[in-house]
């Protein structure tokens, strides 16, 4: 499945996508009982590797979580998965969880093709102890106005729903905040908290729940109050990451940003503190998309990461 950075290049963006969110409106003393994961997702910061480079990359890097690579899970035997799993637990890493492996944004043969191979996915990780998956919506779309496209979304979310709930898992949706992609295409879509929160009602389906990102947030002009309808338990993912120093909120782009804490524009404090104030028992990643760090090494990538998202804990006083 395409990723969405790869979405959008292969349409043309016209025009260029920042908020400050609020001042913290949360703070907290160091808690040396942090359930917040610190996750590495490798493809979101330019790393490639197998599964066992990613276990090994996390533990010499301290990371508490790490996605499963299912393709290479699919081609295991149950005694090297048994030793996976073992190395893990002795490592107090966790699975976080999974991309949806499904197209559900084009045809409905494609779409329905795509049910057969989540099912898959799911036994695989049901094995992994996977608590689900996420996935994002795109804020526009060139030949949908936006009630045709919400009743597409809505019907074909809640099949992967109940797919993904027959097998005691859950499914994230993220919403893509920056103004720049709303000229890509000729009608709108969601690209708020609120919009989403709409589609995840209409959805219906329990299981569904959220992926948050500082990001995006920032770019829609949220702040931790519009998040707090929230419950820990709505929360799937989260992801941190910070804008490019030099544009204006309504200029950031989707696929350039930065580590957490590089250019300063997004304080991502109030959002941890809530996180952590709710309880939030999940994982965050970066995923900055940034060029810079897709040219270093696979060690000096992790390193980066790890770094950049155990400051932005210890700035919110949560590590």
């Amino acid at each position: 499945m395409s990723n969405r950075r790869r979405f959008i290049k292969s349409t043309s963006i016209a025009s260029l996508g920042l908020i400050s969110m609020n001042q913290n409106l949360y703070s907290l003393q160091g808690n040396s009982n942090r359930k917040i994961r610190i996750s590495l997702n490798p493809y979101k910061v330019g790393i490639n590797c197998t599964a066992i480079e990613l276990l090994e990359l996390a533990i010499k890097y301290n990371f508490d979580s790490i996605i499963p690579i299912v393709s290479e899970f699919q081609e295991m035997d149950k005694k090297e998965i048994d030793s996976y799993l073992e190395k893990m637990s002795e490592n107090r890493i966790s699975f976080d969880v999974s991309g949806l492996p499904l197209q559900f944004r084009t045809s409905k043969n494609q779409f329905n093709k795509g049910l057969v191979t989540l099912d898959n996915h799911c036994k695989v990780l049901n094995k992994l102890n996977v608590k689900g998956f996420n996935t994002w919506i795109m804020p526009t779309n060139d030949k949908l106005t936006y009630l045709k496209n919400f009743k597409i979304h809505k019907e074909r979310l809640k099949e992967c729903a109940k797919v993904i709930g027959d097998h005691g898992m859950k499914l994230g949706l993220e919403f893509v905040g920056p103004k720049t992609l709303m000229s890509r295409d000729q009608f709108s879509f969601i690209r708020t908290i609120n919009e989403l929160r709409e589609l995840i009602i209409a959805i219906d389906e329990k299981n569904v729940g959220y992926q948050l990102d500082a990001f995006h947030l920032y770019c829609a002009n949220h702040s931790v109050e519009d998040l707090k309808f929230l419950k820990k338990d709505d929360i799937i993912l989260c992801e941190i990451n910070d804008a490019v120093f030099g544009r204006s909120r309504d200029e950031q782009l989707d696929n350039e940003r930065e580590l957490p804490g590089k250019s300063g524009l997004i304080d991502t404090a109030p959002f941890l503190n809530f996180l952590n104030n709710i309880g939030y028992e999940g994982t965050v990643v970066a995923e900055p998309f940034n060029r810079e760090l897709n040219k270093m090494n696979n060690e000096d990538a992790a390193k980066a990461t790890f770094n950049s998202i155990k400051s932005s804990f210890e700035n919110a006083g949560i590590f």
